[in-house]
């Protein structure tokens, strides 16, 4: 398993207590699982949908690349890679 370093911004920060963790995993689907842990179901049902997949609203960025929301499992994630999640951001 690869070690990834997430990053994670407002509602995510203020409800686990961290901007940044260290998390290992295969794939992005199975890092975010890790994220979700940390602070269970609370954040599993933020950022999951019905379906498990990641809600739309939600922003992934692996190494400043975008990430389909939906196809997160198939995204192979290796040592040292930098995963964002940003949360929708509202306002004007």
């Amino acid at each position: 398993m690869a070690k990834v370093t997430v990053m994670v911004y407002t509602t995510l920060r203020a409800r686990l207590g961290v901007a940044k963790l260290e998390l290992k995993g295969a794939t992005v689907r199975e890092v975010l699982d890790r994220l979700c842990d940390r602070k269970k179901p609370e954040v599993g049902n933020l950022i999951h949908d019905a379906e498990g997949h990641v809600r739309q609203h939600f922003v992934l960025t692996l190494n400043s690349e975008i990430l389909d929301n939906k196809k997160t499992a198939a995204v192979a994630v290796k040592n040292g890679d930098i995963l964002h999640v940003f949360p929708p951001v509202s306002g004007g």
